[in-house]
C-alpha cells in the first residue's frame, strides 16, 4: 500500500489522470501492470489537507510490482511514472503490509 499526498491544487488534475486510466489508457495501463506481476490495484482519493493518493496493489511478487516502472522504457510506463512524479510532493512509498500469499510447495489435494 502507498500513501502520498497530492500536490496543492492538483487534486482536479490528479481525478483526470485517474479518468485517462481507467479510459483511453486503460488498456495500456493493465498491459503496464501485467508486466509487474500486478494482480489487483484499488486507487482512492482522500481529499482534506493535504489530499492524500492512496494505492492498494496486490502482486505475486511485490519487489517487482513496485520497482517495475523505475528502468521501464515504454512509452505508456515512462508517460505514468512522469505523471505520477508531477502530481505527488514525493515518490509514492510502498510498504508490504500483510503478505498472505500462499507460498510454493508440493500439491497435497483438498483438505
Amino acid at each position: 500500500m502507498s500513501i502520498a499526498p497530492i500536490r496543492a491544487g492538483m487534486v482536479g488534475e490528479w481525478r483526470e489522470f485517474v479518468a485517462e486510466l481507467r479510459g483511453p489508457r486503460r488498456i495500456e495501463w493493465a498491459q503496464s501492470q501485467r508486466r509487474r506481476g500486478i494482480t489487483r490495484q484499488v486507487v482512492s482519493l482522500t481529499e482534506g489537507e493535504p489530499a492524500l493518493s492512496v494505492v492498494y496493489t496486490e502482486s505475486r511478487d511485490t519487489t517487482t510490482a513496485t520497482t517495475g516502472l523505475d528502468g521501464s522504457t515504454t512509452p505508456f510506463d515512462l508517460w505514468y511514472r512522469d505523471q505520477i512524479e508531477r502530481l505527488h510532493e514525493a515518490a509514492l512509498p510502498t510498504e508490504v503490509v500483510f503478505d498472505s500469499a500462499p507460498r510454493p510447495g508440493p500439491w497435497r489435494g483438498w483438505r
